[in-house]
């Protein structure tokens, strides 16, 4: 196996980490893991060339590393390619309209579920799902977050937007200071164009989240 392909196998890992730890990832932490068969010393140089390439930067002196946001669109650009996970999801019920599709998927989602009808109402859910544990610590984010719905920006940003049928897409909007990671699809549900987005953290299970709206385009489609 090439250095290259080790490194970017190696950028993976950090950024599977990063997102489910919500920490810098260090060579320490990941000499830890059983997928990871290199030296302390290795994965150090290892990490000190993905930063100077660019895919991982240190947020203070002496922290391990986090993904750049060029890099993390990279990471979801190849999870858009696979297809989705088997997940077992309500939605029978869920086709009879907008707001009990969202109710559906605010249940197993990581993040808000928002839908509305284009120049229409929108529903959102799953708020609570912002308050895990393990973001109490970013209080100001999660507020951000919902206040962006609340003001319906996040209508107002997809709206505008060109959307393609069968299509997943994902955008990181940049709200006071705060990244807010946003994923995507169109849906058409009774003869009318509706949109399906879970908005919430830079850092969510995004391979969850697109697998559920991957899933929701293959029920409607059916």
């Amino acid at each position: 196996m090439s250095e290259n392909i080790k490194l970017l196998a190696l950028l993976d890992t950090v950024i599977d980490c990063y997102l489910d730890k919500g920490e810098p990832v260090g060579s320490k932490f990941l000499n830890s893991l059983e997928a990871v068969d290199y030296a302390p010393s290795t994965l150090r140089k290892y990490l000190n060339a993905l930063e100077k390439q660019g895919m991982v930067y240190q947020p203070y002196n002496s922290s391990g590393r986090i993904p750049t946001l060029q890099w993390l669109s990279a990471y979801l650009d190849s999870r858009l390619s696979e297809c989705p996970d088997d997940l077992d999801l309500p939605l029978n019920d869920a086709r009879k309209g907008l707001k009990s599709l969202v109710e559906a998927l605010g249940e197993v989602s990581d993040g808000v579920v928002v839908g509305f009808i284009r120049n229409d109402e929108y529903y959102y859910l799953g708020i609570n799902n912002l308050l895990r544990d393990d973001m109490i610590d970013e209080y100001s984010a999660t507020r951000t977050i919902v206040r962006f719905i609340e003001e319906k920006k996040v209508v107002a940003f997809i709206d505008k937007k060109i959307l393609k049928n069968q299509e997943v897409y994902y955008t990181f909007v940049n709200d006071a200071d705060t990244l807010i990671s946003c994923v995507y699809v169109k849906v058409n549900l009774e003869g009318y164009d509706a949109v399906l987005s879970i908005v919430g953290p830079l850092r969510v299970n995004y391979k969850k989240n697109i697998s559920i709206l991957k899933k929701v385009l293959e029920s409607l489609a059916s």
